[in-house]
């Protein structure tokens, strides 16, 4: 199963920490989201993400991975931490859908990933959820 530490605003970490306690279930939906584009005379390059929308909470969490990344199975932990409890985790178990969303964008991968996080922000902030991104990519990677 596949591991993921995620660092939030001290208001979501207290707020799953809440849930967590009172044994509550966390409604959510996983999916994968491919943004593909090149840049002028370079080819065409994909960047891929994991999205996990934890509906109940009001939060969203993406993770751009790395170029070689394959998840195995569906199941991801997330482990949540925040300034104030930093070696406190808070796991969320949940499953990513085979669902794979796609956008395209011309321009280097880092500026297909600030536009599809800028978008993906602006889209659950109308639906008054927040939305972090992580990049999980290794700093060897070409944009990370």
């Amino acid at each position: 199963m596949l591991q993921i530490m995620c660092w939030v605003d001290s208001e979501d970490y207290w707020y799953l920490h809440t849930l967590n306690e009172k044994n509550e279930s966390l409604d959510y939906y996983g999916y994968k989201f491919e943004i593909e584009g090149g840049t002028e005379g370079t080819g065409t390059s994909v960047v891929r993400l994991l999205i996990v929308e934890l509906i109940s909470a009001k939060m969203t969490i993406g993770f751009v991975t790395p170029g070689n990344f394959k998840m195995e199975g569906s199941d991801l932990t997330l482990r949540f931490i925040s300034h104030e409890e930093p070696t406190k985790d808070i796991p969320v178990e949940c499953k990513v859908s085979d669902e794979t969303k796609r956008a395209s964008y011309m321009g280097d991968d880092q500026e297909k990933i600030e536009y599809i996080g800028f978008t993906l922000e602006k889209f659950y902030e109308s639906h008054n959820a927040k939305f972090y991104l992580h990049d999980l990519r290794p700093q060897s990677e070409p944009g990370a």
